[in-house]
């Protein structure tokens, strides 16, 4: 389950820069293309974006966007091309291999002819179905991933090929439009629940009936009210065109706000979270091979490998230069550390830390908020960082939220066990 929810008035401090105006420039119409493009205004993102090119011909990122506005504008000629010209121009970039991937359903003769990237140029593109044998960082096999536990489909799903679902931000969570049995409810899209989790207040503000009688199991998260009591019972899900028919869920008195949407829904997709267009892209798996990544991601700086527990993702990051283990969990809003991996850090909670309250679905807790020097993970790297550690104890890992990374957009690549992050 996730294991944090908060809000916390937080004041971000920028430091000022003085910019040559080519750059400026490039920065603002960047950032002004980003704006519309998640307002799906096409046109005039495609128009900003080659403003930022023109600026800075090495922005892989907006050459990316620009390609990917004119497609989503439908102009596929212009489309095809740019995607070729990123490629041609930066076949290393990241944004390179996101446009790989676009143009192998494109024009894949024409992709055929670009250049793949020089640290790749001995490797052979992984064919749909292929089983890979490299082992991760965290040393389990790929082969591994694919064994990790899930919930049989029933055959009367829909499970499209690929879908783009758009979200929108409460206190940094992403929150989806879902039918449950079709009604409709607002959910949470949570990598760190392992399953879909309703409160009996959700579905009956929908009008659907909750379970009753005897509890049949408990639910463990953050807040003091401890284990809670869960019930089990069996709704057609639909979020976007995917759709689940009889599917199991979890029912606990409330989960403290919107139902999470978790592993088992989205189980059989690898995912692109566009936190600039506000949007999740699912590819389904049978396909991700040719979709979501072209060429070998342990050669490439800006994958993060991760290990599962259970359906948990757990990666490796450094706090103050010093490595352990978080949950990477969409669902948190923040950054968080147990006592146990403070200690294990060497941090010492500072005396004037700032008290706040977190919010999880065993209920509420205090914490204490303050900044550690570094954090890092990958290619991303964060200074003097907010986190917070629970006044309770919490067993198990912390959790790497949104705020760590809601400056990129990533690919949660579940066939391999990399997360592949693009500079938003």
């Amino acid at each position: 389950m996730s294991k944090a929810k908060f809000a916390a008035g937080l004041m971000l401090l920028s430091t000022a820069f003085t910019f040559s105006w080519p750059v400026q420039a490039a920065a603002d119409a960047y950032a002004l293309g980003v704006k519309q493009f998640g307002a799906k205004t096409y046109p005039l993102a495609a128009a900003n974006f080659k403003k930022a090119i023109a600026a800075n011909p090495k922005n892989d990122s907006a050459r990316y966007y620009y390609a990917l506005s004119l497609h989503y504008n439908k102009d596929i000629a212009g489309a095809t091309k740019a995607y070729a010209e990123l490629i041609r121009m930066m076949p290393d970039s990241n944004g390179a291999s996101y446009a790989r991937a676009a143009l192998a359903k494109l024009d894949a003769a024409l992709l055929s002819s670009l250049p793949m990237p020089s640290r790749a140029a001995q490797q052979t593109y992984s064919q749909p179905g292929s089983t890979a044998r490299a082992a991760t960082a965290g040393g389990a096999s790929q082969e591994q991933f694919r064994q990790s536990s899930s919930v049989a489909s029933n055959p009367n799903d829909k499970l499209p090929d690929d879908c783009r679902i758009y979200y929108t931000l409460e206190n940094n969570s992403f929150v989806l439009d879902a039918y449950v049995n079709g009604r409709p409810m607002k959910m949470i899209f949570d990598t760190g629940a392992e399953i879909c989790a309703f409160g009996k207040d959700n579905l009956a503000a929908a009008g659907i009936p909750a379970p009753t009688g005897q509890s049949t199991g408990t639910a463990h998260g953050v807040g003091d009210g401890g284990a809670q009591a869960t019930w089990g019972m069996n709704v057609d899900l639909k979020v976007g065109t995917i759709e689940r028919k009889n599917f199991h869920i979890k029912v606990q008195d409330s989960v403290n706000g919107h139902a999470l949407l978790g592993q088992t829904f989205f189980q059989d997709f690898t995912y692109t979270i566009d936190n600039g267009a506000h949007s999740i892209h699912f590819v389904k798996k049978r396909n991700s091979a040719g979709s979501s990544y072209a060429v070998d991601p342990s050669r490439d700086p800006n994958a993060v490998p991760f290990v599962r527990q259970g359906n948990e993702l757990v990666v490796t990051v450094a706090v103050n230069g010093r490595p352990t283990q978080l949950y990477f969990d969409t669902g948190a809003t923040s950054v968080s550390l147990t006592k146990a991996q403070c200690k294990q850090l060497g941090i010492t909670i500072p005396e004037d830390a700032e008290n706040m309250e977190v919010i999880g679905i065993a209920g509420s807790t205090r914490a204490k908020l303050f900044n550690v020097r570094t954090l890092k993970m990958g290619p991303i790297e964060k200074r003097d960082f907010p986190i917070h550690v629970s006044d309770s104890e919490v067993a198990g890992l912390g959790l790497l939220g949104q705020t760590f990374y809601n400056d990129h957009q990533y690919t949660i690549d579940y066939e391999r066990g990399y997360i592949h992050f693009l500079r938003r």
